[in-house]
């Protein structure tokens, strides 16, 4: 069946990053990306100025949604490990919602500007930062196991929660709801202190 024919710059968003993802950011054409989208090439211009603006777009649309999710969470009235809980899904959630835009950048984040790997790299440390916050939240109200480096955590989790996009299809067996219930059952086994059947 043939593509529908993109109509708006977040249809050729998502033809770059399907592009990008099959053939690299490196090898990949303006041309390719028109024929993904099922338009011409001066139209692709009609929209976009580069095909690096089109990888930026990219990142951006990875790193915009979540850390205003985030940013909601930890103004939020909730407890601490309803804070915790609700991060993670929103976690999962986004990572399964731009899977392929995350494995572009995993692929080519080298490729972006100056400018966009510094902002890039500056809202992961501000993601890392957040999750140490409630993780350190969660341990004084005696949730977390106060033994635990809270930075080698809050790392370890983040590189769990960004590695579903390696592997994860949205296809098969398990859904996100499932995929959510796995991910705080693992971390109950570990990181949780005490009695931890009333997580969300």
């Amino acid at each position: 069946m043939a593509r529908q024919r993109a109509t708006s710059v977040q249809q050729l968003v998502d033809a770059a990053a399907r592009v990008f993802e099959r053939k690299g950011f490196v090898e990949a054409t303006i041309s390719d990306i028109a024929a993904e989208a099922g338009v011409s090439k001066p139209t692709v211009y009609q929209y976009v100025t580069s095909k690096r603006w089109l990888l930026e777009t990219i990142v951006e649309q990875i790193i915009y949604p979540l850390r205003d999710g985030i940013e909601q969470i930890v103004a939020s009235e909730l407890s601490s490990r309803e804070k915790l809980n609700a991060y993670l899904r929103a976690h999962i959630e986004n990572a399964v919602k731009y899977q392929t835009y995350y494995q572009v950048l995993t692929a080519d984040q080298h490729q972006l500007s100056t400018q966009a790997l510094r902002n890039y790299r500056s809202w992961a440390r501000d993601v890392n930062h957040t999750v140490e916050k409630l993780l350190a939240d969660c341990a004084e109200a005696g949730i977390v196991r106060s033994d635990l480096d809270i930075s080698a955590v809050a790392n370890l989790i983040n590189g769990m929660l960004v590695s579903i996009t390696r592997w994860y299809h949205p296809s098969g067996r398990i859904d996100v709801d499932t995929l959510y219930e796995q991910v705080v059952g693992l971390l109950s086994g570990y990181i949780r202190s005490g009695d931890d059947s009333q997580h969300d």
